[in-house]
């Protein structure tokens, strides 16, 4: 009878054992770094639309003609006469321009218009500064918006002021 060279059965007991260990090593690897690169993702998001909106909102105040701010929403009147409102809700803020709607997740608290003219209706006021503090990342930041206008812009509105009372 001849003998052939094979494997025991110890032996192949060993090496599943080994091969199962080194696939739950995988295994638990993958699923750490899955779970990280969520994390990073949410994080990453969350930041992005917090830089966004304040990109935008910088912008489209720096090409405003007059802005004016009025329970909760601040409105951006544009040198083509175009009317951007941004709507501070609870839970989120609202930009809407003529047929676009973007919405930014952050949480206004605090929020602090500041006027050119303290008299007379707030409709009708020139907004100066404007800033509000929302949550990003976990800690309350704090945004700060400034628009300086021309003599004309700042004359005309005293004159309206004047005529309105």
């Amino acid at each position: 009878m001849q003998k052939f060279k094979a494997f025991t059965l110890i032996e192949l007991l060993i090496g599943m054992i080994i091969s199962s260990i080194v696939i739950t090593f995988c295994y638990m690897s993958y699923t750490m770094i899955s779970k990280q690169y969520m994390n990073y993702k949410l994080i990453k998001e969350e930041l992005v639309d917090a830089l966004q909106f304040n990109s935008i909102l910088n912008n489209d105040i720096e090409k405003a003609n007059s802005i004016h701010f009025n329970e909760n929403k601040l409105i951006i009147v544009t040198e083509f006469n175009e009317i951007l409102e941004y709507n501070f809700v609870e839970r989120y803020i609202l930009r809407n321009s003529d047929a676009v709607v973007d919405t930014f997740n952050l949480m206004p608290v605090n929020v602090a218009p500041n006027f050119v003219l303290n008299d007379g209706d707030a409709e009708n006021k020139l907004l100066v500064s404007f800033s509000f503090d929302a949550e990003v990342l976990g800690e309350l930041e704090h945004f700060e918006f400034h628009k300086t206008y021309d003599a004309v812009t700042m004359v005309n509105a005293d004159f309206r002021n004047l005529h309105n009372n």
